[in-house]
């Protein structure tokens, strides 16, 4: 099966081992394809500051193979490998892009620059990135062409922290399926990523909910605590009008008990003003003789 050239087919199994590290930190590139002796076959470079991601692999005397970029505007995220360092359509040579009906975890459609229609895909990976445990099956879905694997069953390796390995069965392009695996590795990247800013975007969604929330109990407190003290006003507002009707009412009493000392008072007046001393003449008594002892004095000696 050769799609990239005839110089990468062997007739025996092809067993390598991929090791990811950080572009900035390994001026050999994020990616290196060792073989099982250690000896470094591939390494592969990422185009910096390119929209399309664009990643070259090179063999061990650093010449381009192939490079694979990611195409824009894609509803499944397709990507599209080329010959060398060339990005024109003349030169593609495969796509990959997720299926659009999985039935795995992780599972991406491989298409050949042949296969116009696109109606059944050429190859198919299928497994549990997670676990990298993968298949590559030819086009029938059936035949096993290559095998990824976790670092555990690496031998002669170093093992580091995103290391895992390839086997490519007799007659199959090994160039191709390295190719297929990294895209994959970027692939699952990309997902990373977006997982984060969701759930990252989830937590902030949930943090305003949550200070709407206390915000909301917040008012609430203050509203109880406002209707808590017009309450208490109202009360204190109620037994002060209480304490004032009973004040009044107080001073309705003492104002009848006054009025009632001063009847009292003017009755015992008119009692003492109409009462006559024992023994003492009244005062028309008194008048009466005085008009006797006048007319007496008027009359006087009468002559004869």
């Amino acid at each position: 099966m050769v799609v990239v050239d005839a110089q990468f087919i062997e007739s025996y199994t092809v067993n390598l081992a991929v090791q990811r590290k950080s572009a900035v930190a390994n001026s050999s590139g994020n990616f290196t394809i060792i073989d099982v002796n250690g000896n470094m076959m591939f390494k592969i470079k990422d185009t910096l500051f390119s929209f399309h991601d664009r990643h070259i692999l090179y063999d061990a005397k650093d010449k381009p193979v192939l490079t694979f970029k990611k195409k824009l505007r894609s509803i499944h995220g397709r990507w599209q490998a080329f010959k060398g360092e060339s990005t024109t359509h003349k030169d593609l040579l495969f796509s990959v892009k997720k299926s659009s009906t999985p039935k795995h975890e992780t599972e991406l459609d491989v298409f050949q620059v042949e296969n116009k229609e696109e109606t059944e895909c050429d190859c198919k990976v299928i497994g549990n990135w997670e676990t990298k445990s993968c298949t590559i099956y030819a086009q029938d879905g059936s035949t096993a062409i290559a095998e990824v694997y976790d670092k555990q069953n690496i031998t002669n390796v170093v093992h580091g922290k995103d290391t895992f390995g390839i086997t490519v069965y007799p007659e199959v392009d090994y160039v191709f399926i390295v190719a297929l695996v990294v895209i994959l590795t970027e692939i699952k990247s990309y997902d990373g990523i977006g997982k984060k800013k969701k759930k990252k975007k989830k937590k902030k969604t949930e943090k305003k909910s949550s200070d709407i929330s206390e915000e909301d109990n917040k008012n609430d407190n203050l509203k109880s605590d406002e209707e808590l003290k017009i309450s208490e006003g109202k009360k204190e507002l109620e037994e002060y009008n209480v304490d004032d009707e009973q004040e009044d009412f107080d001073e309705e009493e003492e104002d009848e008990e006054d009025d009632s000392d001063v009847d009292e008072y003017t009755e015992d007046e008119d009692n003492y003003n109409n009462e006559s001393y024992e023994g003492e003449p009244k005062y028309d008594e008194y008048e009466d003789d005085d008009d006797e002892s006048s007319s007496s004095e008027d009359e006087g000696p009468r002559k004869v």
